[in-house]
């Protein structure tokens, strides 16, 4: 019963701390791109600095077990919000454009 409060503990605790990434503005709101762009910067500027960390820095195992960890941690949020974003646009009738994505002339329709 103790290892699942601790275990009920820790959720809580790490769920607390990655509450801060979530965007509370509604998507279709000027508001919702400020705060999604203070997060998404801020979660890349994350990763920079634990991969500059791991170049730099004489890490213990543990120190770079628990980086590594972080690092994807934040690698999740950044997708979360890529996701969040690509859904925003797509509410507003604007398909994301990613490249290195070709398409066939069979994957366009051409019926109007």
């Amino acid at each position: 019963m103790k290892e699942q409060n601790s275990f009920d503990l820790n959720l809580l605790e790490e769920t607390t701390q990655l509450e801060y990434f979530l965007i509370r503005k509604p998507m279709n709101s000027p508001e919702f791109w400020g705060e999604w762009q203070e997060k998404y910067g801020k979660a890349v500027l994350a990763k920079v600095a634990l991969k500059k960390i791991a170049r730099t820095k004489r890490l213990s195992n543990d120190e770079y077990s628990r980086l590594r960890t972080m690092m994807s941690v934040y690698e999740e949020i950044i997708k979360y919000l890529q996701q969040l974003k690509d859904t925003a646009l797509s509410v507003r009738g604007v398909v994301p454009n990613y490249p290195n994505v070709e398409l066939d002339d069979e994957d366009m329709d051409t019926d109007y």
